[in-house]
């Protein structure tokens, strides 16, 4: 019975820090965001990209930001330099969910929101959850997101 217990508690524990983690990476996301587009009003565009390509504030981890206009074109990558000039809106998650497009849409209506799609993780290779948050600046958007 002893055992039983134990191993519930373990399991529930095990459950309770994934959450958090889900939540600690939204919340991380949303406040590197508020950063990002703080600093981008404050110091321009050119500047604002230059900062966002170096380690630490705008860049960590698996946290990085993207820029697109809203005609999809890709003005700004923080990790992968090569998609820049890049219209990705036909792109689809292994679903078909056309996510790029998704995301120009939530922009255009919202200004603001959170998209979720799969995609392979950069660490791991394999397919996971992943959830970008969107917002839009006049006529680009800003993206952060992060893995499940």
């Amino acid at each position: 019975m002893f055992k039983k217990i134990s191993l519930g508690l373990i399991m529930g524990l095990f459950l309770a820090v994934g959450f958090a983690s889900a939540e600690d990476k939204k919340s991380h996301v949303l406040s590197m965001m508020d950063k990002a587009v703080e600093h981008y009003n404050s110091v321009g565009q050119d500047q604002a990209f230059k900062d966002y390509n170096e380690d630490g504030v705008y860049k960590n981890g698996e946290f990085y930001v993207i820029a697109q206009g809203m005609d999809g074109k890709i003005i700004f990558h923080g990790v992968n330099p090569k998609l820049i000039g890049r219209n990705l809106t036909g792109i689809k998650d292994t679903d078909g969910k056309k996510f790029i497009a998704d995301m120009i849409t939530t922009a255009k209506n919202d200004d603001k929101g959170w998209v979720s799609y799969k995609w392979p993780h950069p660490a791991t290779k394999k397919i996971a959850q992943k959830h970008t948050y969107v917002k839009r600046i006049g006529e680009i958007m800003l993206m952060i997101g992060y893995y499940e």
